[in-house]
């Protein structure tokens, strides 16, 4: 007898527990989600995330969630605080029965398109990660639109025996006291069990199985790719050491050969050495008489460019090839393999966090399907099933809440964007040319060559007469 009291003793304390956390848990995760959703709303309608298609479903998947948490927190957790509470702020029970049927049908549609919403992304990581050539064609915006349609089109049409299987129901408590709730109607029960497995099925455990399965394609392919990478860069380091070793080798006989020569032949070597400076030493005087020359004339011809302009600058090209005091800079903003290898790190931090939301995806929503169908299997006539069920409803709540903290992890762009929000600098967010000129700061490679002239110190001209009406005719 003792064992049994000890044992119902913690199932009610169990009982207990589980309702303070079915009040209390989906309340703070509802109300962290849907701030947490409208932030990445805010921050996926900005011009820089506006390009690439998996932004586009990221942007979906956000208004989806944002949508169903606020339809949970009306629902489930205003019903379950009035259960225990009698507080009586369960206001979809006391609506009309259109209302009812609208938040039901809503419900079920954006927990269906959030589910395949997250399976399409990932097939389109999957497609981009075997076939990168074509990327530009997989992961057009365009398309994207038309998936997202289609699927929303296809979460209405599963779901269209809500509207007819749900209602307002007048019940009867223990103080005699009628109340509503807004669930299925009591004819329909006895076929709800099938369109709970159907929608167990289609929301959870074919998405499961699809995701899984495309994520370990994903995660082989990269695999891969990056020991082929690494096979690839070690190649490249043996053949720069080789030729290093090479330069070293014919260096040291180059050395030990003229060191021989010189030992031989001292007094021609020195003779040579000295015909050598002297050479260098005249042709340095030169340069320098020349750049005199030249510095001279510009500072002549600057004032009839004001009077010329296209000779003008016709002469200051021509000088500025000619002057050695300019220096001829070919700098490179890009090379090709910095180009390619932040296209491919790019590309990679949009499948590293598709990833994470696909992977999050799994875990949190298979406790749930676990404890449901285990529940099914026992008719739901265990009190201690019926409780971890509703804990696990919590894990499956946080999947539509967890999303904005891994996009907070995983992207920087998308940390640097809610600087933006949390300063209150809308019009920098939202600002289309900054959007721009931030998504255009690493850019295809240019090759510029560039004469920057270094800043002359003019001599001054004491006996050049600079005749400012050289050209009378002109203005």
């Amino acid at each position: 007898m003792s064992n049994q009291s000890n044992n119902i003793t913690s199932i009610s304390k169990f009982v207990a527990f589980e309702q303070y956390m079915s009040i209390y848990g989906p309340f703070v995760l509802t109300s962290l989600g849907i701030i947490g959703n409208i932030l990445s709303i805010l921050i996926f309608l900005s011009p820089r995330y506006r390009r690439q298609s998996s932004h586009f479903y990221l942007l979906s998947l956000a208004i989806s969630d944002l949508c169903f948490l606020c339809i949970n927190l009306i629902e489930d957790t205003f019903r379950n605080h009035n259960e225990l509470y009698q507080s009586r702020i369960n206001i979809l029970d006391h609506s009309s029965p259109i209302i009812c049927i609208f938040v039901q049908y809503a419900r079920n549609t954006t927990r269906l398109l959030s589910s395949w919403i997250v399976v399409s992304f990932t097939i389109e990581r999957l497609l981009v990660v075997y076939y990168p050539l074509k990327r530009v064609i997989i992961c057009r915006r365009k398309i994207a639109r038309l998936v997202v349609l289609s699927l929303f089109i296809m979460s209405l049409l599963i779901n269209i025996n809500v509207p007819f299987h749900y209602g307002i129901i007048n019940l009867s408590n223990h103080f005699e006291i009628e109340e509503t709730i807004c669930d299925i109607l009591p004819q329909y029960r006895s076929i709800y069990m099938r369109f709970a497995i159907s929608a167990m099925v289609t929301v959870y455990l074919l998405p499961m199985c699809i995701i899984s399965l495309v994520n370990m394609l994903i995660c082989s392919k990269l695999w891969r790719k990056s020991l082929l990478t690494e096979k690839d860069e070690n190649h490249e380091i043996f053949k720069q050491r080789q030729k290093i070793n090479n330069s070293r080798r014919l260096g040291s006989l180059l050395g030990s050969f003229s060191r021989s020569h010189l030992s031989k032949t001292p007094s021609n070597a020195i003779n040579r050495v000295q015909q050598c400076q002297t050479l260098r030493l005249s042709a340095l005087n030169k340069c320098q008489s020349i750049g005199s020359l030249i510095t001279s004339d510009a500072n002549t011809t600057q004032v009839n460019s004001n009077f010329w302009p296209d000779r003008g600058q016709n002469h200051s090209n021509s000088h500025s090839i000619l002057n050695p005091s300019f220096t001829y800079t070919t700098h490179m903003k890009q090379s090709p393999t910095c180009v390619k290898n932040y296209i491919q790190s790019r590309a990679n931090r949009v499948t590293v966090t598709l990833l994470l939301v696909s992977c999050s995806f799994l875990l949190l929503n298979s406790p749930y399907c676990i404890v449901w169908l285990a529940n099914y299997v026992h008719g739901f006539r265990i009190a201690a099933l019926k409780s971890i069920k509703e804990l696990t409803e919590l894990f499956m709540l946080t999947n539509f809440c967890i999303n904005f903290l891994l996009y907070c992890a995983s992207g920087k762009v998308f940390r640097n964007e809610l600087m933006y929000i949390l300063r209150c600098q809308w019009k920098e967010l939202y600002n289309r040319n900054e959007g721009d000129r931030r998504g255009s700061y690493k850019s295809r490679p240019q090759y510029n060559i560039q004469l920057q002239e270094s800043q002359i110190k003019r001599r001054t001209t004491n006996g050049v007469v600079k005749k400012q009406n050289y050209y009378p005719f002109k203005n």
